[in-house]
């Protein structure tokens, strides 16, 4: 059976399709960076089965060509193999190679044997990649060089072991199939990099402790029942019920929510009286903020420029038994503090009955835990920020944190700055940028349980490469000698 997938494999020569029909893909999302945010063509061309290539993206825009096709997950356009399907074929497609190609030579004890060592190997990958053996906390005090040596070093170990069960199995083979190999690990890596990475923000203003982590592809609206002067009550309804025309119940709260239009972007709030006529003919009547403030819908930006899309929603507030409007209100991604900075915090205040309620449109809210379930919070002590004299080019920029867990007995008093991340709770914190006139820090938080791959599959394939080099060379000299 294998020997005829690959026989039909060979005859379409697949991988040289796949090259081909990865390098359209690739092109055609860099061209839609110019319409949208990175983060919508990432979820549109790469991370997808089926991408929906819309046909303006080739050409200049003032051409004004028609987008054609049919319309799926929302996106009209012409379906095309997306990231994920590309990927997989090419995995499927090296590992109907490798079988087909590479035979185990090895029998009897020497299979056993050879079959033990590998059982080792995948043992030891397995520990690199868990962690085994490194401190729960990852001070950041030691030199970045010598981190990623000693990250390399790990894999080389693994890939040594491997090696060996190699030549016990393929013998003569076993560094071409360690670097397939390689290639294949890296491959299936990235493909769980994609689905179960998350990335998050942690901004903390100088002396302010933080127990949350901002996910900036995930949003969410928030209403928050203030009533109660002991606690906070907070209800969210995630942004992917926040299709327009729907209504939304939630036993929590005691009103509806009606969605008139979710915006991908929205505009900068200004002063209604500053703008136009005619953009405010059409312009609802809101309350809070949208009253005296013109919120209105925007072209995505670019996601080549590094602009950030800033979201919106139009939402109405309804009595659930008599239908009768609560309010209406415009809620965006601008009024929340994290997303510019700390620089503006307009929170939407409004009262129910007798109950009071403060709602933002934010990034989705995580809050701080160790994997032993108990939470953490950071305390941002002091914040660095230096930069090279006579310029405004940033020179050091750190963070001086305090890092509590009560739970699992741990506070330490740790460093991060540039390049100098802290580990902790399989996550990494990383400096990234700071607040108006250096009022704190704001932390790229990424949990990426297969970060470890990639230093795996380099020193997998280099061993390979380097075992295949001198089994080459010996080779050559024996045959000119």
């Amino acid at each position: 059976m294998l020997n005829k997938i690959f026989d039909l494999l060979q005859s379409l020569k697949l991988t040289v399709w796949l090259l081909a029909l990865s390098m359209v893909l690739v092109f055609a999302g860099t061209m839609a960076q110019v319409d949208k945010g990175i983060w919508n063509v990432m979820d549109q061309y790469f991370r997808c089965y089926i991408a929906m290539i819309e046909l303006p993206v080739f050409f200049p825009r003032d051409l004004n060509i028609p987008n054609i096709g049919i319309t799926y997950r929302g996106v009209t356009g012409i379906p095309f193999p997306g990231g994920f399907l590309i990927g997989w074929l090419l995995t499927v497609n090296l590992i109907a190679v490798h079988s087909q190609t590479f035979k185990v030579l090895a029998r009897g004890g020497r299979r056993v044997v050879g079959l033990a060592v590998f059982a080792l190997g995948v043992l030891v990958v397995m520990g690199v990649m868990l962690g085994w053996g490194t401190a729960p906390v990852a001070a950041t005090e030691d030199d970045a060089f010598w981190r990623v040596f000693l990250r390399l070093g790990r894999g080389t170990i693994a890939a040594v072991v491997l090696y060996v069960a190699c030549v016990f199995l393929y013998r003569q083979r076993a560094g071409m199939v360690l670097l397939h190999a390689g290639i294949l690990f890296l491959l299936i890596g990235e493909f769980f990099t994609a689905i179960f990475a998350v990335e998050a923000t942690m901004t903390i203003k100088e002396g302010e402790t933080v127990n949350f982590l901002d996910r900036s592809q995930q949003l969410e609206l928030s209403f928050t029942d203030t009533s109660n002067p002991d606690y906070d009550t907070v209800t969210v309804i995630p942004a992917g019920l926040l299709k327009d025309g729907a209504l939304i119940s939630n036993e929590n709260l005691p009103f509806d929510v009606k969605v008139h239009h979710f915006m991908e972007n929205s505009t900068q709030p200004r002063p209604l009286e500053n703008v136009p006529a005619d953009f405010k003919a059409n312009y609802p009547q809101y309350e809070g903020y949208g009253s005296r403030l013109y919120i209105g819908e925007a072209r995505q930006v670019s996601g080549a420029t590094g602009a950030r899309n800033a979201q919106a929603v139009d939402v109405e507030l309804l009595d659930p038994e008599t239908g009768n409007s609560l309010g209406r209100y415009v809620l965006s991604l601008w009024m929340y503090p994290n997303f510019v900075n700390r620089s503006w915090d307009m929170p939407t205040n409004f009262t129910v009955g007798d109950r009071s309620y403060t709602a933002y449109f934010r990034f989705g809210r995580e809050y701080a835990r160790a994997p032993s379930g108990n939470p953490y919070s950071i305390t941002l002590q002091d914040f660095v920020h230096e930069k090279y004299e006579g310029t405004q080019t940033p020179k050091d920029f750190a963070s001086n944190i305090l890092l509590v867990n009560e739970g699992d007995d741990v506070e330490r008093e740790l460093r991060i700055w540039m390049n100098n991340p802290l580990r902790y709770a399989r996550r990494t914190f990383y400096q990234s940028g700071y607040l108006p006139d250096d009022g704190g820090t704001v932390l790229q938080v990424v949990r990426n349980d297969t970060w470890m791959i990639p230093y795996l599959s380099c020193m997998i394939v280099f061993v390979g490469m380097a075992a295949q080099f001198v089994q080459s060379f010996n080779r050559y000299l024996r045959r000119d000698a």
